[in-house]
Order: structure tokens, then C-alpha cells, then sequence
């Protein structure tokens, strides 16, 4: 019978270590937002961002009124147009209005793509910081802050990893 019982308590240590291992596991969550808008780096590469869009933007929004203009002129004199002037106008206007929504989608595409650029390196810069962050402090797992539903106190890790993202950055890592 005292066999029996070793055996029976080795069996329920088996069973119950992989439990028991993943109970050891250490997992934060970080917010890679976060992290770049709140870090120098980041905040230098939204400026830069910001800085590239404003000039094209204003002439974006000078197009747009200059076409509402056009719009409210056109409406006030059409009464008084013949129908070829008013086909004449409403092409003018069509036109203007189409180049005017070509000029905002390869802005947004030209955005995209500088944004991609600029912030390219940055995330594998976070990347390389969060690796290194989980094997410095014994985690197995780091996720991304949106992607969870809860986490305990003290699993956040978004300030750390903003420091030493801060700090890699810095170096040019």
C-alpha cells in the first residue's frame, strides 16, 4: 500500500506541473501607442509627420472653399444662365471637384506612406526594447495592451518599456 500511495501522489505531481508551471509565468501587457506617442522619439516623429501634412493640408482646404465658392456663385447666377452656361459651369465645378478629391486621396496615400516610413523604425526599435525588457525581467509573455480584456495591477509595463524605448532610441538602436 505505501507504494500505491507514492505512486498515486507522483501521478497527481505529474498531472499537476504543467499547472503549476504556468502559474510561474510572468505576462504584462504594454501599449505600443502608448509608447511612441509619450516617448521623445515618438513625439519628434508625430511632428514630423504633422509638419509634412499641414502645408498640403491648408492647400487642400483652400481648394475646398475656393470650390464652395464656385458652388454658391453658380447657384446665385444660374437663374440668369443659359443651359449651356449652366452645363458649362456644372463641368467646371465637376472637374474642379475631382481633382480637388484626387489631390485628397494622394495626399492620404503619400501620408500613409511617409508615416509607414517614419514610424517603421521605431516599432522595431519597440520590438527589439519589449524583447529585451522580458528577458531581463523574466516575462514569457508581453501583450499588447488593446488586445486584452483585463489585467491584473501591476502588469502594465507601458511606462518601462517607454523609458527604455526612450533610451534605445537615444542610441540609435
Amino acid at each position: 500500500m505505501p507504494n500505491l500511495l507514492k505512486y498515486v501522489l507522483l501521478a497527481c505531481l505529474v498531472v499537476a506541473m504543467p499547472a503549476m508551471a504556468r502559474a510561474a509565468d510572468k505576462i504584462g501587457v504594454v501599449s505600443s501607442d502608448e509608447v511612441v506617442q509619450n516617448s521623445d522619439a515618438g513625439k519628434r516623429a508625430m511632428q514630423e509627420l504633422q509638419n509634412k501634412a499641414e502645408s498640403k493640408q491648408k492647400e487642400l482646404t483652400r481648394q475646398s472653399e475656393d470650390l464652395k465658392k464656385m458652388d454658391e456663385d453658380f447657384r446665385k447666377k444660374s437663374v440668369t444662365l443659359s443651359a449651356e452656361a449652366k452645363q458649362k459651369a456644372q463641368a467646371e465645378i465637376e472637374a474642379k471637384f475631382k481633382k480637388m478629391m484626387d489631390d485628397q486621396n494622394n495626399f492620404n496615400q503619400q501620408m500613409n506612406q511617409e508615416q509607414a516610413r517614419v514610424l517603421e523604425p521605431l516599432f522595431k526599435v519597440f520590438q527589439q526594447v519589449v524583447g529585451d525588457y522580458a528577458k531581463k525581467n523574466g516575462y514569457s509573455m508581453i501583450i499588447e495592451k488593446r488586445a486584452v480584456h483585463f489585467s491584473a495591477a501591476g502588469t502594465d509595463l507601458t511606462a518601462d518599456i517607454t523609458k527604455d524605448f526612450d533610451a534605445a532610441a537615444k542610441r540609435g538602436k
